[in-house]
């Protein structure tokens, strides 16, 4: 692939555009902007109304989120449907020949479709069309080329290229078809709209493809989108092509009766003003191409946001077997133009939504930072610039608004002296006042590590004696480096004053004594959560150690010394133990065992969709057989024999890490498990317990802690989901962003660890708290 600068020029309606066609009057007596056979007699016609009310432009969302929120998994789906069925080679093959995928996109896919289209747009969009991208743009994307190779959405993209230029249209439509309907759910434009024609170019190459947007003028805000060849329109219908493009663009807001502002060059001597004021619109003409006369004034914030629409310049990717560019091809083009408007609308609604805060932002390097967080390699750097997070900001309705999003993950209200406030927005002002509800920055593919951070954070008895004055007094004396550096980050988390802090001490410290986690790879939390514990435990049990020495004992208290300083908060928190009992099959000799567990490690029952952790536990409890090499020696026997292995619960340890076995093997290839376990907020051991544990009360867990993974085994990113003691309600973390979530939406198919507590933390005793 090579890339190219694609210029999106307004223009104005051409004769042929406007051709006047006649059309049968029974015909016209039916013209509506609804769907086919709706008119039948039998049939009962609602008129079209909004079911669901929406702001202008939500609060709570950073930029990141607004771009994913539209281009969705169900998006890319829509996109590459159609690509399995498209036979390679000169053959082109129509969409109603070809094998459509029915499956959902992956996880790894979608992970793929998004770093893909990342990777261009880092170049940033243009105002205007004098932005040369040139020999840089190809420079760039040389850096990148292992990267698109290696994804699979590449091969999909560059299939359906093969397609003939009626069915490419197709695909594009229904992928703008779906975006239109995204941003439906996330903006409501004002009464006032505006159709506008651009044409697309390439280093003076022009394309047959045309862009038709419908706008708000207020606010740059692109409502809708339409790609399309006029000679392609003039073969399908009678009708003009403005009347087509126009009506296919307002067919989505026939029911808000707006007033619809079309350049004069399609006057059409009035003929369509008299089709769609019988639809329920009023057109305005306006002069060609020139900017509506309610414009703001130059240098404004509003100015700025409706720039774009004179026009724009974005980079756009072409196959390298193609000698001139996308001149010959109209997909690529169209695709590359859709993604510049969802990355346009984005730069709109995130602007609106923090203008209070006075920050203007450059639509360039607003597209390149958005652009770096979408990319997600592990093999790949990233460029780690500042997040475009959203600022909180006061509206008349918003606590209206807060109440319509309720049963959604996305905000949760708080109310504060009688005001409201979205606590979803990330890094407000410095007087953050939410003890343990810190984000914690990236410091280079460090979210495993962020994730397991948050969930010890959350750990109330863990986190009281750390930050126990005496405590910190002995870690000084001692020397722990561990220890002392995850205290400090503690003492920030939860007695700081900052929405989020980087934990660049503590990785530090943790990749010098363990050097497998001294690179910017991806790695299992899961393992980073076991190797912490054990050194915070040997740092405590050198503080205990020193502590003995001080003092003077008997001799005859050794070894209750001992016992002593091998244990720790550590130990006492997160250790439990299993009991084994084996049974000789042929003689049924008995032999009973025991081991010491920080993490059950559960395997996910196979071949299934869904399962609950429950199932996973009853798995990991099931009697098993010891057969052939595996054969245990029977003392009495004093041979080898099957040998049953019953596995039960001994010990039930204060503090229950479960941890869900996803990553396996199919065949000789490793896949992950993308089993979705359920799992409770309360949690009952009793079935699996042993015969020795008499206080079976004890087995009741409260879930306080998640950590989810996303992606794949190659490229993956974690989240925590975390209770927080003090305000009672639950966070997620996804590095330094944080946002309250109702504890009905901690329920994830993406969890991979499950903490429980045997009793509900309440308020930490932390001095200074």
């Amino acid at each position: 692939m090579k890339a190219k600068a694609l210029s999106v020029k307004e223009c104005a309606w051409m004769s042929e555009d406007c051709h006047l066609v006649d059309i049968p009057r029974e015909d016209t007596q039916r013209d509506s902007l609804c769907l086919p056979n709706i008119f039948q007699k039998s049939k009962k016609v609602k008129p079209l109304t909004k079911t669901r009310t929406s702001p202008n432009c939500q609060v709570y969302y950073t930029a990141r989120e607004l771009l994913l929120e539209v281009l969705d998994r169900e998006a890319i789906r829509e996109l590459i449907r159609r690509a399995a069925g498209v036979k390679p080679g000169p053959n082109r093959q129509s969409h109603c020949q070809s094998r459509e995928q029915s499956t959902d996109v992956s996880e790894e896919g979608y992970a793929d479709a998004v770093t893909w289209f990342s990777v261009v747009l880092q170049s940033g969009l243009s105002l205007g069309e004098n932005c040369n991208f040139g020999h840089d743009l190809n420079v760039k994307l040389d850096g990148w080329q292992g990267v698109l190779k290696r994804n699979s959405i590449q091969a999909d993209l560059l299939s359906l290229t093969r397609l003939e230029d009626g069915d490419k249209l197709e695909v594009l439509s229904a992928f703008c078809g779906h975006i239109t309907q995204r941003y439906q759910a996330l903006h409501t434009p004002g009464p006032n709209l505006a159709v506008k024609k651009y044409r697309l170019s390439s280093q003076q190459e022009h394309y047959s493809l045309y862009l038709a947007l419908l706008c708000d003028p207020s606010s740059g805000f692109i409502c809708n989108t339409y790609l399309y060849c006029p000679e392609q329109l003039q073969r399908q219908s009678k009708k003009s092509v403005v009347e087509q493009v126009v009506r296919h663009l307002l067919r989505p807001f026939c029911s808000h009766r707006c007033v619809v502002q079309l350049d004069s060059s399609a006057w059409m001597e009035g003929r369509l003003t008299h089709i769609l004021s019988r639809l329920g619109f009023t057109i305005h003409f306006v002069p060609a191409v020139k900017r509506p006369p309610s414009s703001p004034p130059e240098g404004s914030m509003m100015s700025e946001l409706i720039a774009h629409l004179q026009g724009w310049t974005g980079p756009a990717l072409v196959p390298l077997s193609d000698p001139k560019g996308t001149a010959t091809d109209v997909f690529l083009p169209g695709l590359w133009v859709t993604l510049h408007v969802i990355c346009i609308n984005t730069f709109v609604l995130h602007t609106l939504q923090s203008q209070s805060s006075g920050k203007k932002v450059n639509l360039t390097q607003f597209t390149r930072t958005l652009a770096s967080q979408l990319a997600v390699n592990s093999s790949t750097a990233v460029p780690v610039l500042p997040r475009l997070n959203s600022s909180s900001y006061q509206e008349k309705n918003v606590s209206n608004i807060c109440k319509q999003r309720t049963n959604t993950n996305i905000c949760g209200q708080v109310t504060v002296k009688g005001k409201h406030r979205c606590s979803s927005a990330v890094r407000l002002q410095n007087n953050w006042n939410r003890p343990g509800v810190c984000g914690l920055d990236n410091s280079g593919n460090s979210c495993y590590l962020n994730a397991v951070l948050q969930c010890l954070c959350s750990t109330v008895p863990l986190v009281e004696h750390l930050l126990d004055q005496e405590t910190r007094r002995e870690l000084e004396k001692s020397k722990c480096r561990v220890a002392e550096v995850f205290v400090r980050l503690l003492e920030e988390m939860w007695l700081g004053t900052n929405s989020s802090c980087a934990p660049v001490e503590a990785r530090s410290v943790l990749c010098s004594i363990l050097p497998q986690f001294n690179n910017y790879s991806q790695q299992d939390a899961q393992e980073l959560l076991l190797f912490l514990l054990n050194a915070l435990h040997d740092d405590l049990k050198k503080v205990a150690k020193d502590q003995m020495r001080c003092s003077i004992r008997q001799p005859r208290q050794e070894h209750n010394r001992n016992c002593a300083t091998e244990s720790t908060i550590v130990s006492q928190l997160f250790e439990g133990q299993l009991s084994y009992i084996t049974l000789c099959m042929h003689c049924d000799q008995q032999a009973y065992s025991t081991q010491a567990f920080t993490v059950l490690s559960l395997p996910i029952p196979a071949g299934i969709l869904k399962c609950s952790i429950q199932d996973c536990l009853s798995l990991f409890f099931e009697q098993t057989v010891l057969t052939g090499g595996e054969q245990l020696l029977c003392s009495v026997c004093r041979m080898r024999r099957e040998t049953a292995v019953i596995t039960s619960l001994d010990k039930p340890p204060e503090i229950l890490m479960l941890h869900l076995k996803r990553f396996g093997c199919k065949g000789k290839k490793q896949v992950k498990l993308r089993t979705n376990v359920a799992f409770p907020m309360k949690l009952d051991l009793t079935p699996f317990l042993s015969s020795s544990v008499h206080n079976v009360s004890d087995s009741s867990y409260h879930l306080y802690a998640v950590v989810n993974h996303t992606g794949h085994l190659n490229m993956g990113h974690y989240t925590a989901l975390c209770h927080n003691a003090s305000a009672q309600t639950w966070h997620l973390f996804d590095d330094s962003l944080v946002r309250e979530v109702q504890d009905t939406l901690v329920q994830s198919p993406n969890a991979y660890m499950l903490l429980y507590s045997r009793k509900p933390f309440q308020k930490p005793k932390i001095q200074g708290l």
